[in-house]
């Protein structure tokens, strides 16, 4: 005993008994760094296999295989995906067995056993992996269809869902069709089962051929809740109120004697609500066909029976009215007759009018005419022959014809005036004349004037010629109305010319005086102020009034600036 303790004493033995020591734990610390590694990518490998176990082959497989039953195209595949089906689940058996078996080793630490069973698993998983892949892309392409089906169903479910929410919402604006509104929704849900019987059947073509259904039933249905209820309120409101309405007129206008017989209002209505039951019927089925369009006819219809019963009674008010302007028209033309007529002998010799006794003659033949017109039409009348509208037409025309004749019979009465005017014109004008001519003779006279421009004769001379002309024409019959009127302008504006021509010499005349007299107080004292009156007073002598005018006022200004002003005033004054 002593010598094993002194051998243990020894320091080489307790070296080599630490050092056995140390490499025990480092390998223990190694093995089990090992096994969590192990145990980590067993972890990783657990997760790829759960990938691969999650997908749903055998759910999709199920399906293809009810597939290939309706048809017959798809058996050879799915005959094939079944064998590949089938080799994937026995791959993930062994997968599964593997993953046991080396969980196992890691737990028991064999772990050379868990990495050789780890790289086993790596081909399997990968193998795996692809196997699923491949088969489940092949099952989703068989599977396609009906894929797109789910989801062209699922939008179809929403829409119905709103569509439903909001008839209800109006089913109260629809009231009158919501019993068969209701049982179309109710078929539009059946529809919807048949259609997952079907899916559940993988009879994708009757499916599809559901599902077309169900498109034109969810047509229809929105096609009713948007148009429906404004549809009703027309066809059982607006249309009966409308009809209402335009009756109620024609009651009360043939009440009141208006000829409305023609329009067949009764029969037209009578027809527009027969028809109008008939879509109340499909209303109540909820059936749109062609009903807008009816109701559409209905109201154009309508319009113009209403726009017929307003233009008879417009035209019954206003036959009165037109009656009475051809009264009071006739009576302005007889006026006109009896004017022309009364003026025409002395007229037609004195202005060469002629042809009034034929206008007259026309004239009266046309009112005993138009008045024989007027009588019948009123006969018609009142035997409720005609209609309003119609003889209110042939008023106008008679208004119109009675409305030319008395514009033209007007025409011939402002003739007659216009030359009798004309006449009277002249001889007032003549008379004016002839004063003018005395008193411009008169002024000259008056003012004894030394001298007057020599032209002044000729233009006197040519005045009283210009008045003998006048006179001569206003003394021939016929009475020339044109020619007379030329030469009386002429005359007018030659001889007021004159006039003002003489006025303006007679006044220069006495400013010049008035000058001269002005300046003669300053003669005495300044000599050559009396050198430039002098030379004034030798124009004026000379009939030069203007120069002698010129010289006097030169001269007064240079002794009083401004004089000039004073002298204007007193001439005016004067």
């Amino acid at each position: 005993m002593d010598q094993i303790i002194t051998f243990l004493s020894r320091i080489e033995v307790i070296i080599a008994i630490l050092a056995i020591i140390l490499i025990l734990i480092i390998y223990l610390i190694v093995h089990k760094v090992k096994l969590n590694g192990y145990k980590k990518e067993l972890g990783k490998y657990e997760v790829r296999y759960n990938s691969i176990k999650s997908v749903p082959l055998a759910f999709k497989l199920n399906k293809a295989v009810a597939i290939a039953k309706v048809d017959s195209n798809m058996n050879e595949k799915v005959s094939h995906a079944r064998d590949d089906f089938d080799q994937c689940q026995n791959n993930l058996r062994q997968i599964a067995e593997c993953l046991a078996d080396i969980d196992d080793n890691i737990v028991m630490g064999k772990t050379k056993l868990a990495k050789n069973g780890l790289l086993d698993l790596e081909s399997s998983i990968s193998l795996g992996e692809n196997q699923v892949s491949k088969l489940n892309e092949f099952l989703d392409s068989v599977l396609e269809k009906e894929t797109a089906q789910r989801q062209e169903v699922t939008i179809l479910k929403e829409k119905f869902r709103l569509l439903k929410q909001e008839a209800n919402d109006k089913s109260s604006l629809m009231n009158y069709s919501w019993a068969k509104i209701d049982l179309f929704i109710c078929d539009i849900e059946k529809g919807f089962s048949a259609f997952e019987e079907w899916m559940y059947a993988s009879d994708f073509e009757k499916a599809t051929e559901k599902l077309t259904e169900i498109k034109n039933d969810l047509g229809d249905l929105e096609n009713i809740v948007n148009s429906l209820p404004g549809i009703l309120q027309k066809a059982r409101y607006t249309i009966p109120n409308y009809m209402s309405d335009i009756n109620k007129k024609y009651l009360a206008l043939k009440d009141k004697g208006v000829f409305v017989s023609h329009l067949q209002i009764e029969t037209n209505i009578n027809t527009i609500a027969t028809s109008l039951k008939s879509d109340l019927d499909n209303l109540k089925d909820a059936k749109l066909n062609n009903v807008v369009e009816h109701l559409e006819d209905y109201q154009t219809r309508l319009n113009q029976l209403n726009e017929q019963l307003d233009k008879e009674s417009l035209a019954y008010k206003d036959i009165s009215k037109i009656s009475s302007d051809i009264t009071k028209t006739i009576e302005e033309a007889r006026t006109y007759i009896k004017y022309i007529k009364d003026e025409y002998e002395k007229a037609s010799i004195r202005f060469g009018i002629e042809n009034l006794d034929e206008v007259i003659k026309t004239s009266n033949e046309q009112i005993d005419s138009i008045i024989e017109k007027k009588t019948n039409l009123y006969d018609e009348i009142k035997n409720d022959t005609i209609p309003s509208s119609v003889a209110y037409d042939r008023l106008q025309e008679m208004l119109d014809d009675t409305m030319k004749m008395t514009a033209s019979l007007k025409d011939s009465r402002d003739r007659l005036a216009s030359a009798k005017g004309d006449e009277e014109r002249a001889n007032k004008q003549l008379l004016k004349l002839q004063l003018i001519m005395n008193e411009m003779q008169v002024k000259i006279r008056t003012n004894r004037l030394p001298s007057i421009s020599t032209s002044y004769e000729d233009d006197l001379n040519k005045a009283y010629e210009y008045i003998g002309s006048v006179k001569k024409l206003i003394d021939e019959t016929p009475l020339n109305v044109q020619l007379l009127n030329t030469t009386l302008n002429d005359a007018i504006d030659f001889i007021y010319k004159l006039w003002n021509n003489v006025n303006n010499v007679v006044g220069t005349a006495i400013m010049v005086e008035n000058t001269i007299v002005f300046g003669n107080k300053y003669r005495s004292t300044y000599s050559d102020i009396d050198s430039e009156l002098t030379r004034a007073e030798l124009c004026f002598r000379n009939g030069e009034y203007t120069q002698a005018l010129k010289i006097a006022i030169a001269t007064i200004e240079k002794i009083h600036p401004g004089s000039y002003e004073k002298l204007i005033k007193e001439n005016a004054s004067a």
